[in-house]
């Protein structure tokens, strides 16, 4: 350590790529720990904290130039390289047999006692010289030249301990893709492919003496091994329809099973299914509707159950039998509530049971008609609580929630936040001489035109009986101004159709930004209610801003 503390340092390519792949990886694992239904969470979490100690020592090696510090950092890394296949192989092995639990302490605590003995032996080398031999030099005499290291006996040991880990990964996924089909085996056939692409780096550098700018390129190969991950989890949804355990569950269930996705075809099923369906091959990715002899029923009971049903029992007829089915949706819990990723249906042949319950079953069936009546009723009602039944716009129920959300989200982006107070002109006038009636259609005319003319970030809240309220996110009192310009000159250029024809309708509008007008929603509707009485009062068909506090008080 005092070598590195008297040497010269620099930042080379080769090192910012290795920390710009260490600042990957800590996203990734950041990103699995806010996932409380990701499997194997916590080996792949170890997995990528190892791969991390590895890459920030290899970087701090590549960085400074005395060779004592270069052999230094590069005993630093034995934790993370011995570490790394450790829980790389632990992790796919949960994975594969969909072993959920979380790994235990004492487990992560003997699987960590190997790495930490290497690291010990590694630090030592000075003094044995079993891990480095007196051979290892740098390259060249130039600054910063990387070391061409004498492999000693501890090293390949440790080697062998590593490719040992290393076989059995590529076992174990290999193994799973044989006996996997489909979208299964192109799943397991793609941790094969990110298992070997780092390894294959290590055993060329260890054999045949590969280096990538001078020096080892295993860590510069985790650059793939990220890249990979992250499109695995978010282009493929690697982590959301797990390959389940055929052996554990599927295969030995004498009943069928399937598994939906979201657009109805079924992705797995397990031999009960195929057997009764009388299919060997090609049916991954079938339309639920066309599987044969009960998919059409399954289709009509996935329709009517709808994507947020809960687990339940449900009977259906085919083939002159009776099967009952039940309806599990698979969901994912995320910060904005539960994402639907397909479901899976589980039918038993229940014909000489229902035989004998019919008059059950139709009480059941009755009581399951009342539920979803009143299932819908309570979905209606809470519409009504948030919208508008005239115009269709959110109210002011659904405001202070509203503003909330985008208040916060303008606090933590610093950007600006916009609010427009819109009455229609005169609308007084046209209700006593044409009648409310052709009130109502002016309104919802109005609001067409809003909602038709804004961002979908936008919202439209109808506040009152003409007065409506514009939220902008991002805008400020310039971009605000000219949205607010086009609206209204828009909205008088073109009539509103009623029930007795085209109407000229016209707008004023007063606009208030936060933090500039107001810090929460009642003091910026105060200032916009402000400009908007001053648009009102300069002859209508006009739009304003909102005086600062300062100005604002000195015109009162």
């Amino acid at each position: 350590m005092q070598a590195c503390l008297a040497s010269g340092w620099s930042l080379s390519p080769p090192v910012l790529m290795t920390l710009l792949v260490c600042f990957g990886v800590v996203l990734l694992a950041h990103w699995v720990t806010r996932q409380r239904d990701f499997p194997e969470r916590d080996s792949f979490i170890l997995l990528h904290l190892a791969s991390l100690w590895w890459m920030g020592a290899a970087a701090l090696e590549m960085s400074f130039f005395a060779a004592e510090c270069k052999m230094f950092w590069a005993s630093m890394a034995w934790p993370g390289i011995v570490s790394t296949p450790t829980f790389w192989a632990v992790f796919l092995w949960q994975y594969v047999n969909s072993m959920r639990t979380p790994l235990p302490r004492s487990s992560i605590l003997g699987l960590s006692l190997v790495p930490l003995l290497v690291w010990a032996l590694a630090l030592s080398n000075p003094w044995h010289g079993l891990f480095y031999g007196a051979g290892s030099a740098p390259v060249d005499d130039s600054p910063g030249a990387p070391v061409r290291y004498q492999h000693g006996p501890l090293f390949y040991a440790t080697a062998v301990y590593v490719y040992l880990f290393m076989a059995f990964c590529m076992g174990v996924v290999s193994r799973a893709a044989a006996l996997s089909q489909g979208l299964h085996r192109r799943h397991y056939l793609a941790f094969v492919l990110v298992t070997a692409v780092p390894w294959v780096a290590n055993v060329g550098y260890v054999v045949f003496g590969w280096t990538l700018f001078g020096f080892d390129p295993t860590p510069f190969s985790f650059a793939f091994t990220l890249a990979a991950f992250s499109w695995l989890i978010v282009g493929v949804r690697l982590f959301d329809l797990l390959p389940v355990a055929r052996h554990l569950l599927l295969e030995a269930l004498l009943d069928p099973v399937l598994v939906i996705d979201p657009r109805g075809r079924v992705i797995e099923a397990n031999p009960a299914a195929l057997k009764l369906a009388g299919l060997q091959q090609g049916w991954q990715g079938t339309e639920l509707g066309q599987w044969p002899v009960f998919g059409a029923d399954l289709q009509r009971l996935l329709n009517e159950a709808g994507e947020g049903d809960q687990e339940r029992p449900l009977t259906l007829t085919s083939a002159a039998r009776y099967y009952e089915v039940r309806v599990r949706a698979i969901e994912r819990a995320t910060r904005h509530g539960p994402t639907l990723l397909g479901h899976m249906l589980y039918v038993r042949d229940v014909t000489q049971r229902h035989l004998s319950e019919l008059k059950l079953a139709e009480a059941l069936a009755l009581s399951e008609e009342r539920l979803r009546t009143i299932s819908n009723l309570h979905e209606q009602l809470r519409e009504q609580a948030l919208c508008d039944p005239l115009t269709g716009l959110y109210n002011r129920r659904y405001l202070d929630e509203f503003f909330s959300r985008e208040l916060a989200r303008a606090q933590r982006e610093n950007l600006p936040l916009a609010l427009a107070l819109i009455d229609l002109d005169h609308f007084k006038r046209l209700n006593d001489e044409c009648g409310h009636l052709v009130g109502d259609d002016v309104l919802k005319a109005v609001a067409k035109h809003l909602l038709d003319n804004l961002r979908s970030t936008d919202a439209v809240f109808r506040i009152g009986g003409e007065e409506f309220l514009l939220i902008l996110p991002g805008l400020d009192a310039q971009a605000a101004m000219a949205r607010l310009e086009a609206l209204r000159t828009q909205l008088s250029q073109v009539g509103q159709p009623t029930r007795i024809g085209t109407l000229p309708v016209t707008l004023s509008a007063g606009i208030a930004i936060w933090p500039a007008h107001g810090q929460g929603l009642d003091s910026l509707l105060q200032a916009a209610d402000v400009a908007l009485y001053r648009a009102k009062r300069d002859g209508r068909n006009r739009v304003e801003v909102a005086l600062p506090p300062a100005e604002a008080n000195r015109a009162r």
